[in-house]
This record gives C-alpha cells, sequence and structure tokens, in this order.
C-alpha cells in the first residue's frame, strides 16, 4: 500500500470555490486534513467523489464552520452492515471502516470569504 496525498486548494471568488481533482483515485480515504488558510470564520465546506463508475457522486466529508482559523484532522468513516443488509450501530466506533474512493476529488467551499485561500489534503491508501 502506499499513501497518496491529493492536494485540493483554491482562491475563492465572492466568497466560494470549487475545486476537483484532475487525477482518478482508487483507494481508500484514510485521512483529511483540513488547510484553514485565511478563510472566513464561517466557512463551509463539502469534500465528494465524482466521475465514478456509478455515475453517482458520495459526499464525503461536510464540514460547517471547521474550527474557525484552524488547521485540523478528520478521519471520515462509513458505517459497516451486516449480512442481512442491518447497519452495525455500535458506540465504540469498531463499526467504521474507511471510505472506498474511486472517481475523481471534488472540495466545494462556500462562504470563505473574497478572495481568501484554504481548502484541503486528502489521504488515500493505494495499491502499489
Amino acid at each position: 500500500m502506499k499513501i497518496v496525498d491529493i492536494i485540493l486548494t483554491g482562491t475563492t471568488n465572492s466568497g466560494g470555490v470549487t475545486i476537483t481533482s484532475t487525477e482518478t483515485v482508487k483507494g481508500f480515504l484514510y485521512k483529511v486534513k483540513w488547510v484553514d488558510g485565511d478563510l472566513a470564520d464561517a466557512v463551509t465546506a463539502v469534500l465528494s467523489v465524482v466521475e465514478t463508475p456509478e455515475g453517482v457522486d458520495e459526499t464525503l466529508l461536510t464540514l460547517s464552520n471547521p474550527d474557525a482559523n484552524a488547521d485540523k484532522n478528520y478521519y471520515p468513516r462509513d458505517v459497516v452492515h451486516s449480512l442481512a443488509g442491518a447497519a452495525l450501530t455500535g458506540t465504540a466506533g469498531g463499526d467504521r471502516e474507511m471510505l472506498l474512493v474511486v472517481g475523481k476529488l471534488k472540495l466545494v467551499i462556500a462562504s470563505g470569504g473574497t478572495t481568501k485561500t484554504g481548502g484541503c489534503h486528502v489521504y488515500i491508501l493505494e495499491d502499489d
């Protein structure tokens, strides 16, 4: 396995910006490192995977005012299911798995302020 660092940062225009990765990723989402930069405190950000094989976009992480003016690590996980399809929702978190990501990553930042810069690093585990 190798860790791939996909950088999605940009400068807002009229408060928002959309950044899409140029490369397609195939792996497991390990970590998202939010880089606040000088974005406004009321920023909202949505990280998703687009151009998937199924043709369905999937939200990976939604942040509302993520620790204003601070960089932070996030470890998004998905709830696993039993063989019968029922969600396993234990409180200890042992029923969570890394998200499988196949497609291009997209970050949409809203309410970030005018001409402000920020974004995230997305760490994906891929096969060598």
